[in-house]
């Protein structure tokens, strides 16, 4: 019979040490699989978070730059509304916060132009941006 020779013998009793080492390499294999897998994804995951982040704070810099332009107008309107009251009036809005303990200032000035005009200057201040708009104004007809 075939059983009772020599190498079965061998190739039976080294089987099973065999089989055992093909499962640990199997889980070996799996292990640096697993690892490659969440190594690959912490990356992408990474990657994202730095893309919102600066995605962030270009919106909080749009928000802050168009607040200023906002701030600087309405300096520029209250000046506006002061002219309007007195039309001899020139001189300064002082730093108004607004709206109140916001941390976002505007100011004004109204000065003589040329021509009998009258040039009013808005400023806003809102973050880390400062905006100014300009007008000249004509009065009487």
């Amino acid at each position: 019979m075939i059983r009772n020779h020599p190498i079965c013998h061998a190739v039976s009793a080294a089987s099973p040490r065999r089989l055992e080492n093909a499962q640990r390499a199997r889980r070996g294999a799996a292990l640096l699989a697993s690892m490659f897998v969440m190594s690959a994804v912490s990356m992408i995951v990474i990657g994202i978070l730095q893309t919102e982040t600066v995605q962030f704070a270009a919106l909080r810099n749009t928000i802050d730059y168009d607040r200023a332009r906002y701030l600087a107008e309405a300096g520029m309107n209250h000046a506006l509304s002061t002219l309007e009251t007195d039309i001899s009036w020139r001189g300064t809005i002082r730093r108004t916060e607004f709206p109140a303990n916001s941390g976002e200032y505007y100011t004004a000035l109204a000065v003589d132009g040329p021509s009998g005009t009258v040039q009013v200057i808005g400023v806003g201040e809102a973050g880390s941006f400062s905006r100014t708009v300009q007008v000249n104004v004509k009065q009487g007809g």
